[in-house]
């Protein structure tokens, strides 16, 4: 046996179980709504949808809440206009971004002169750190970060782009022998209004007459009516009172606009005038660090084509030297790392999700106790263990061989814990599907250690010297991991339809049938191959 602990398979083994341990003694496991509660947020739609869009919004729901599908996450239509949807997460902060997140109904475009681009849906993202997906600190800049998120244009998209951008740019000179342009800006927007007024009090529309074109170290500032003039909405500035024209405009001229986002400083006289008219009043707080006009309108970035993509040097779309871009970058800046991670993580996952057919009205939020608890989490271990003792008396009088019977034992154990590992370092929460996985694991566990225990005592020769010899059983080891290799194949074609069939509830059933079948095949039950043939050699 000495020999086993010097082959790679073992050493590996050994040291990835070591690995595990420490990982459950330190992390430990992370439990869904079934066993440990969570937070479900009720969620209350602006107007009845028809059972297709409410198809489309619980699954953007549910991308949006589980976007790394580790969180275990249910979405119930309830009539025609409201969802429940419960997730395994209690922390306060992690809500309140989460239900700011959901609240978005998350229509990206891009803007030219008031005129869409191209939108989310039109645009796939490219998470590759080679294209530039990712993070680069700013030099001289104290900490600050860029981030850039590549993506690909549709088709009609990239045409429309450039046809679009095409000579907007101006000649303003020429510097080091090349002729310099002044480019139109591109707006980049997530929810931007189309339907909805915006006032603003008087002291906050003149600290923001200059709007960022990025946040907190942009060099950059454009005219506030640039920015307004791209959401071709009408909008108002107030003093402490409406003034006998904004009144009229708002009772007569402007019967379609049914909403009004306002600053946090306008009158609560005129919030009541308003609700007077019939507007529904949507106050947007300040958020800090982050101009109001950013908020209130959804602006995530301003950037300028450039004379490239605008074919400066081409005399008509007609050219042969015309040219259209279906690779664009989108960029940002940020003060630390940390915010750089969570502005390109919010846009990714806005535009990954999808948008809503209709928007969110309001969204509320209560505790959920766990349906199960510990008891059943205990249950389910005794529940393994006597599994296992069962199979083992079971084997052990079939092929009358304690010797074959312990390592089936004591790897099928490891290989739990290894699958558990893996589970606790991806922070996968476990949840009822989940535990009928690794329940089942432990059945094609011990499943495909009898064919290898099969194949070593088919054909059992009179002769043991040539039943023994290294060849032979080499020749039938291979043959055990053939039929297991299939069977494995099987089960990951099997599994796999589930993460893009939206059966949620049966991801966490997938995730660690997938995994234990993984760590099986490739660790534990080549390592029970190697004992069972020192073993089976000696026989």
């Amino acid at each position: 046996m000495k020999t086993l602990f010097k082959k790679p398979i073992f050493i590996f083994w050994i040291i990835l179980l070591l690995f595990t341990i420490t990982l459950l003694a330190t992390k430990g496991l992370f439990f869904g709504v079934d066993f440990n509660g969570g937070t479900s947020f009720q969620i209350v739609l602006e107007e009845p949808v028809s059972s297709e869009q409410l198809t489309k919004i619980s699954s953007v729901i549910d991308k949006r809440l589980n976007w790394s599908g580790s969180k275990d996450t249910k979405v119930t239509p309830s009539g025609d206009q409201y969802l429940v949807a419960s997730i395994a997460e209690s922390d306060p902060d992690e809500i309140a971004s989460l239900k700011e997140i959901l609240l978005r109904q998350g229509t990206f475009e891009a803007v030219l002169e008031s005129e869409v681009l191209f939108s989310g849906d039109e645009i796939t993202i490219i998470k590759d750190p080679q294209k530039g997906y990712g993070f680069q600190e700013i030099p001289s800049s104290n900490g600050a970060y860029r981030w850039t998120l590549p993506l690909i244009l549709t088709n009609s998209a990239t045409n429309r782009f450039a046809e679009m951008v095409f000579h907007k740019c101006v000649p303003i000179g020429y510097s080091n022998g090349s002729e310099e342009y002044d480019c139109a800006n591109t707006f980049f927007f997530v929810d931007r209004p189309k339907d909805t007024l915006i006032m603003m009090d008087s002291e906050l529309y003149f600290q923001e007459k200059q709007v960022p074109t990025a946040l907190e170290i942009s060099s950059s500032y454009i005219p506030i009516e640039d920015l307004f003039s791209e959401l071709t909405v009408p909008y108002f500035i107030v003093d402490s009172n409406l003034t006998d024209k904004q009144l009229v405009d708002l009772k007569n001229n402007f019967v379609n606009f049914k909403k009004i986002i306002i600053s946090p400083n306008v009158s609560l006289s005129i919030i009541s005038s308003l609700e007077d008219i019939g507007y529904k009043i949507i106050l947007k707080e300040k958020e800090e660090g982050v101009p109001w006009i950013w908020t209130a309108t959804g602006l995530k970035s301003v950037i300028s084509i450039t004379e490239g993509i605008a074919n400066m040097d081409v005399p008509t779309m007609d050219s042969s030297r015309f040219q259209t871009f279906t690779n664009l970058t989108i960029t940002g800046q940020a003060s630390s790392y940390d915010d750089a991670v969570s502005r390109l993580d919010y846009l990714d996952l806005i535009i990954t999700s999808g948008s809503l057919p209709i928007a969110i009205e309001s969204i509320s939020t209560e505790s959920i106790s766990p349906y199960l608890g510990s008891s059943f989490l205990n249950t389910s271990l005794w529940i393994g263990i006597l599994a296992l003792i069962t199979v083992a008396i079971v084997l052990f009088f079939r092929y009358k061989q304690i010797k074959l019977v312990i390592p089936i034992l004591i790897t099928g154990t490891s290989e739990i814990l290894i699958l558990l590992g893996f589970l606790s370092l991806l922070s996968f929460r476990l949840d009822l599907a989940a535990v009928a996985g690794i329940l089942a694991t432990i059945g094609t566990g011990v499943d495909d250690n009898i064919i290898i225990i099969d194949e070593l005592l088919k054909g059992r020769s009179k002769n043991k010297n040539e039943y023994s010899s290294s060849d032979s059983l080499i020749r039938r080891i291979k043959k055990a991991f053939f039929i297991m290799f299939a069977a494995a194949a099987t089960t990951a074609v099997t599994m796999i339809p589930i993460f893009g069939l939206g059966l949620g509830k049966l991801t966490g059933f997938a995730v660690t049938i997938l995994l234990g079948t993984a760590i099986g095949v490739f660790i534990t039950r080549p390592v029970y191959a190697q004992i069972a043939k020192k073993i089976v050699s000696k026989l």
